[in-house]
């Protein structure tokens, strides 16, 4: 039987953590490497309802995207929603592992298949460990087509764009995600794209955009990343990891009932 270190072996080979940014805090977040695997789950977030199904299927590893510590902790309060999760895991012996950033910036890695699952073909420009990740389409669409397509394609009903629908795009820029900042737009600017698609933007940001004839498309942050969780998956598999599973409890923070 596998140890839980060859497991996250096998993480750090395709996404290394020297490509984390500076802030983040990617890598082991509790339990032993030593312990044997008995299986894994995937997710984008640790939460109760995903700590409980790891127990459930007997799994003993959580990878998940986005860590659940970033800062130091001066106790564990288990009445706060992220540390209840972390004292199930404690008491089921369950490890925790968190793949954030390194897994966006690698080659292959979450951007790369997110551009990949929009029909773009990413750009060899596009150095491991940078961002945003470019991409070209085999045939140029129009920014109201490929809005369709990113909803569909991340099953995201929140999807909005600012430019006129009827331009054309053959060079686009992503950060999944919540890249949408002024640095990220400059950016994607400078590296040609007549496009950059990313989530969580600025007010004055989405105003420049429109101001300067921009084009930006703004999809949800939850739905632009849950594909970390087949990516990695497949990862692991390729790898000869069996019992892999990813999280079906998780669901989006916001409700889905509809607008108001």
């Amino acid at each position: 039987m596998p140890k839980i270190a060859e497991a996250i072996a096998a993480i750090e080979r395709f996404a290394p953590l020297s490509l984390q940014e500076e802030y983040d805090n990617s890598g082991l977040q509790y339990g032993s490497p030593s312990a044997e695997l008995t299986g894994i789950t995937v997710t984008l977030d640790l939460n109760p309802a995903v700590a409980e199904e790891a127990v459930k299927n007997g799994d003993n590893l959580i990878i998940s995207h986005h860590p659940t510590f970033f800062h130091p902790l001066k106790c564990l309060d288990p009445t706060k929603p992220e540390l209840k999760a972390m004292e199930i895991c404690i008491k089921n012996g369950i490890a925790v592992y968190a793949a954030h950033t390194n897994v966006d910036k690698c080659k292959g890695g979450l951007n790369d298949y997110v551009l990949n699952m929009l029909g773009a073909t990413v750009l060899c420009e596009a150095e491991p460990g940078s961002l945003p990740r470019f991409g070209v389409f085999p045939e140029p669409v129009t920014l109201g087509e490929l809005s369709e397509t990113v909803a569909e394609k991340l099953s995201d009903n929140g999807v909005r764009f600012v430019g006129d629908r009827h331009k054309v795009i053959g060079k686009i820029a992503l950060i999944t995600g919540g890249g949408g900042d002024s640095d990220s737009v400059n950016a994607a600017i400078a590296g040609g794209a007549d496009l950059f698609l990313s989530g969580d933007f600025k007010y004055h940001v989405i105003r420049f955009a429109k101001d300067a004839g921009y084009a930006i498309i703004s999809f949800g942050h939850y739905e632009s990343e849950i594909p970390f969780m087949p990516l990695i998956a497949d990862v692991l598999k390729k790898e000869g990891f069996e019992n892999v599973h990813q999280a079906v409890s998780l669901e989006t923070p916001y409700n889905t009932e509809g607008r108001i």
